[in-house]
């Protein structure tokens, strides 16, 4: 099973595959790691680089969507669960894991904007994304109608029995 945690920077994707990957065993595969593991560059190591340069230009993105998908592949052929963690803000982005997995159930993470900025200014985290970044995703992103919108500003509890209640038709042995 693969389920995909897609929404801008600072809404609590990595919050929600924080709980897939804990609570219901899911393996984590996430954007920020595979991107800098790519690069040669230590994931903590904190990067300031304008939107869309470097290693975060379309050319990056494309490579680090693609290793994502490869790593899944591998893993669910070893019969484990992934939780793909990334903004995943254009179609063709989805379309590489719709092509490879047409089940794959998409969940949308989002709060309200004042709690993203907050969130961003105070994040200690692999992600170098910050508040301009936000800004500049919010500007061309729209989410897909297939993905299921999740508030994260709910409590741990309320949003792993949400999970659970969401995957509950996916994995039959989830309690």
């Amino acid at each position: 099973m693969i389920v995909v945690v897609m929404g801008l920077s600072g809404s609590g994707k990595s919050f929600l595959a924080s709980i897939l990957h804990k609570e219901f065993g899911f393996e984590w595969i996430r954007s920020d790691q595979i991107r800098k593991e790519l690069a040669g560059i230590d994931p903590n190591q904190k990067l300031k680089l304008p939107y869309g340069e470097g290693i975060y230009s379309e050319e990056w993105t494309k490579k680090v969507y693609e290793k994502m998908v490869e790593k899944a592949k591998e893993l669910i052929q070893k019969g484990k669960r992934v939780v793909l963690d990334a903004t995943f803000l254009e179609e063709g982005q989805r379309e590489l894991v719709r092509d490879q997995f047409p089940s794959a159930l998409f969940l949308f993470a989002q709060a309200q904007e004042e709690e993203i900025i907050r969130r961003l200014k105070t994040r200690k985290d692999i992600s170098d994304a910050d508040v301009e970044v936000y800004f500049r995703q919010k500007e061309k992103f729209s989410p897909p109608s297939y993905a299921i919108p999740i508030d994260t500003q709910k409590s741990p509890e309320e949003l792993k029995d949400l999970l659970r209640e969401l995957l509950k038709d996916y994995l039959k042995d989830i309690q």
